[in-house]
């Protein structure tokens, strides 16, 4: 991709219009960037059929033992 744009041809009033354009789609593109970088950021849980996401019951707690138990053998 080129880095410049030939706009030796354009009035003045266009190429500042093109200018703040293209400062404009940067903006945009950071900010998506920024958006991006904070979900990855969020944790993923994942969601089963032990009760509500987030809160870990009792059975809960007993079918992660049960399962770490399991995948350690």
């Amino acid at each position: 991709m080129a880095n410049t744009i030939n706009v030796r041809d354009l009035p003045e009033q266009d190429v500042q219009l093109l200018e703040r354009w293209v400062e404009r789609l940067r903006a945009k593109v950071k900010r998506q960037r920024a958006a991006e970088c904070e979900r990855r950021k969020e944790p993923n849980f994942a969601t089963w059929p032990l009760g509500v996401k987030g809160k870990l019951a009792r059975r809960g707690y007993e079918f992660i033992r049960r399962f770490m138990s399991f995948t350690r053998q």
